[in-house]
């Protein structure tokens, strides 16, 4: 199967990015051009470890108002100026979760189930953000399986519907799922259920 063509990224000359380089982690850097699919980026502050990376690896982080995008692709290095760097651009676009979600507590019915293991059922929620929720987990679902999630935001309303990976289990009877795909109408309704609670718990711990 051929791969997938890469990507354009609509970043502006000047937009803020995180380069993720191996052995190193991100390194925040600013967008100077976008030249087909080569993404030229300037460091913020230099790093001597940088030019050891020549054909490595490399992804560049983007973040949206919806997300963050990476972009994996080599890296290439100007020998004038080490904090220069070019990234050219392989495979599409991921969009990951957004570290910078608002996370409330919230009690409410959902429907997960396993999309490739006939795990999960009805639950509830302990706590739910834009990119994801915490469950009760009398099922056991294993860590990293992917999942159906039916959120039930009002009594007999329409169901919030996304797919999702268990990632982490913070107790015995506790899963945390992480928001993967959802479509644009039920993200909007999601994040806005979600301030509607944020800003219900400011009123009451204000005594109004």
């Amino acid at each position: 199967m051929a791969a997938s063509a890469p990507q354009i990224p609509s970043m502006p000359a000047g937009a803020h990015v995180q380069v993720n380089l191996p052995h190193i982690g991100l390194l925040p850097a600013t967008v100077d051009s976008v030249q087909g699919d080569v993404v030229v980026a300037v460091l913020a502050v230099g790093d001597s470890r940088v030019k050891r990376l020549e054909g490595a690896e490399v992804a560049i982080e983007h973040a949206t108002g919806r997300g963050i995008n990476r972009y994996g692709g080599r890296l290439e290095l100007n020998g004038a100026r080490p904090e220069e760097l070019h990234v050219t651009l392989v495979g599409g676009v991921e969009r990951i979760q957004r570290r910078e979600w608002a996370r409330v507590d919230a009690t409410l019915t959902v429907m997960v189930k396993g999309i490739d293991e006939p795990v999960g059922g009805a639950t509830v929620t302990l706590n739910i953000s834009g990119g994801g929720i915490l469950v009760k987990d009398p099922f056991r679902m294993p860590l990293g399986i992917d999942v159906r999630i039916e959120l039930e935001a009002q009594p007999g309303g329409e169901a919030i519907r996304a797919l999702g990976r268990v990632v982490r289990e913070p107790a015995q009877d506790q899963k945390g799922i992480r928001i993967d795909n959802i479509a644009r109408e039920d993200e909007e309704r999601l994040v806005r259920l979600v301030r509607e609670r944020e800003l219900a718990a400011l009123r009451m711990a204000r005594g109004r």
